[in-house]
């Protein structure tokens, strides 16, 4: 399935053998320049509902501090979560190590999130209304000083009241990877954000989420991004008039197994 895109959403051109999937092999997982994971030392992550498989890739390449938010995993969530996947397990004809890890998951949010000094996890939501934590917070009382940020950003629509609030601090940033929601309505907004930060941050990846393409032919309503401080990637060629074909073959995949990969053309 080919779909056409808007042209100032055509990466930044970075050799292949600079990036790096983190994360999942389907549904949250990332494609970024290795370099910005390694030079960061704390990875600010909105919205990781009950997948830190980025979280814990990032964490194997890099020493950097995770701090994670999101305020739908609380308690109950975790307690119906339990019940429901009991329920399922026990009407197993077939023993599945998966639906086990999938009964017993908190205990790995525990040991990463909890047991791990290096970590924390905040139930809250960011954006900016007066329920939520916003950007100039964080950077506040957590980013302070520090100037090797990344940020990871999926937060099903609020990125949209936040993105004033990343341009402001865009000079402590190595990277971000962002899922923008309901683009075909926020494409002027999206466009915007790329071009007030371009001379400091670059778009090097795009991804398009199969999950969101409800009919044939139909552009996605949700895209994968890959925005990077480019100025320490050593690369003669990059920027250059070339450009890789999307998907990247090896490092992208489809979020959902059920539906074609989406091709993007320019």
């Amino acid at each position: 399935m080919k779909v056409k895109f808007p042209n100032f959403l055509k990466p930044y051109y970075l050799n292949k053998d600079q990036l790096v999937r983190v994360g999942s092999v389907d549904d949250g997982g990332y494609v970024v320049p290795l370099l910005n994971i390694k030079d960061s030392e704390i990875l600010i992550s909105m919205g990781i509902s009950d997948n830190w498989d980025f979280e814990k890739d990032f964490s194997k390449i890099s020493n950097a501090k995770i701090l994670a938010y999101d305020d739908t995993i609380n308690s109950e969530y975790w307690i119906n979560r339990f019940k429901k996947d009991l329920v399922k397990f026990l009407k197993l004809k077939i023993f599945k190590p998966r639906k086990l890890y999938k009964m017993f998951q908190y205990l790995d949010f525990v040991l990463f999130f909890k047991k791990n000094k290096k970590n924390k996890f905040f139930l809250k939501r960011v954006g900016n209304d007066k329920n939520s934590i916003n950007i100039e917070e964080i950077n506040l009382n957590e980013i302070k000083d520090n100037n090797q940020v990344f940020l990871k950003i999926d937060i099903e629509g609020s990125e949209y009241e936040i993105l004033d609030q990343i341009v402001s601090i865009k000079n402590k940033i190595q990277g971000i990877v962002i899922e923008f929601h309901e683009v075909t309505s926020n494409l002027d907004k999206i466009k915007n954000f790329l071009k007030t930060i371009e001379d400091d941050l670059k778009l090097v990846h795009i991804h398009a989420n199969n999950y969101s393409l409800k009919e044939f032919d139909q552009f996605p309503d949700a895209i994968e991004l890959t925005i990077s401080n480019i100025k320490k990637l050593s690369n003669k060629e990059h920027g250059t008039s070339e450009s890789h074909e999307y998907p990247l073959e090896g490092l992208d995949f489809p979020n959902s197994k059920r539906s074609p990969e989406i091709k993007i053309i320019f």
